[in-house]
């Protein structure tokens, strides 16, 4: 099964293709001459895998070029196409908080220490008060307690606006945060969720007994369409076919990318008649489609898609549930493709 780009990076290859994955990473490692660290057998185990465009792209051109794959080179791979850059995402974001806390902490020790002054002035000055029976004396005194009242207001107007300020900063921080979060949740290439985050909402739905219905997808003759016409006009398929899927989702429905090709949906608190009803019309939108070649008015032809359904059933488990939706869908395929089947 497929992994679709995730962070932390989520991987659901079954025994056999997990061995003949590493096996072919060890290989290429070995050809190139990088020592099998966790990080160099990563970036290869997800070159041979076939899931990570982005990466086998980079690699392919620099392979093109004759460029040697160096640990150098495979590092800042991992950094930017298996970890997405996220660590230093968090790090920066890390230290800008703790930036803004530093900083406000400094104003509020500076305002104490003014308004300590200004307190011990103002002290003296009543005492003063006290005892004063001379005109110009008094006069001084008051000119005294004026400058002590206008240090304390500049000094609180002056932490109001760092506040502000801190303020201010800390929003930006939280919005990215906020997009490091849903990053984290989506796939890159389709916006849809990603296998992990798809997982978790499986599992709490199962957890609660919810009413819903699971549909797979899957887009038929996938490899033979970026054989014939590149990775980058499949890429272009499934982006679109992903937004077919999110002109049927809101705040109820969900839409994701299962692996490779192909994508889910959770339909809830639907009948298996109107989950099959939406997915038929989903599948024939798409068949109907004719998406043509970038620079191009040359079409491609018909691209189909294959479903299949379950609907849950009491004490199913995300897995039972899965295993139906799969069988369901491999009869679409053994049937002729282009077609959805239910369990």
């Amino acid at each position: 099964m497929s992994k679709t780009l995730s962070f932390p990076p989520v991987y659901k290859h079954e025994f056999q293709q997990a061995s003949e994955n590493l096996r072919q990473s060890l290989l290429l490692a070995n050809r190139h001459k990088t020592p099998i660290t966790p990080v160099n057998y990563a970036v290869w185990y997800e070159y041979v895998s076939g899931d990570n465009q982005a990466l086998m792209n980079s690699i392919d051109t620099r392979l093109k070029k004759n460029e040697a794959i160096t640990s150098e080179v495979t590092q800042y791979l991992y950094e930017k196409y298996v970890l997405m850059g996220m660590p230093e995402r968090l790090n920066n974001t890390n230290n800008g908080l703790k930036l803004v806390v530093d900083n406000t902490l400094e104003n509020l020790s500076k305002v104490e220490a003014t308004a300590s002054q200004c307190s011990q002035g103002l002290m003296q000055s009543q005492a003063q008060l006290e005892t004063c029976n001379d005109i110009d004396e008094l006069k001084t005194l008051v000119n005294q307690i004026l400058i002590n009242t206008q240090q304390i207001s500049s000094s609180s107007g002056e932490l109001k606006s760092e506040l502000t300020r801190s303020t201010e900063e800390i929003m930006k921080l939280r919005q990215e945060l906020e997009s490091v979060k849903e990053m984290a949740r989506t796939d890159s290439l389709t916006g849809l969720l990603n296998r992990g985050a798809f997982d978790n909402e499986l599992q709490y739905l199962c957890s609660k007994g919810y009413s819903f219905s699971l549909v797979l997808f899957d887009i038929d003759n996938f490899k033979r369409l970026n054989d014939s016409f590149g990775h980058l006009l499949g890429d272009k398929v499934l982006q679109f076919f992903a937004s077919l899927l999110k002109n049927q989702c809101n705040d109820i429905h969900l839409a994701a990318r299962f692996g490779g090709e192909e994508m889910a949906m959770i339909f809830m608190h639907s009948s298996l008649e109107e989950t099959f009803m939406i997915t038929e019309s989903i599948r024939e939108k798409f068949s109907e489609s004719r998406l043509k070649k970038k620079g191009s008015n040359e079409s491609i032809g018909q691209v189909t898609v294959s479903a299949g359904i379950s609907s849950y059933q009491d004490k199913d488990s995300p897995i039972s549930l899965i295993e139906r939706a799969d069988q369901a869908l491999y009869r679409s395929k053994t049937g002729g493709r282009n077609q959805v089947n239910f369990i």
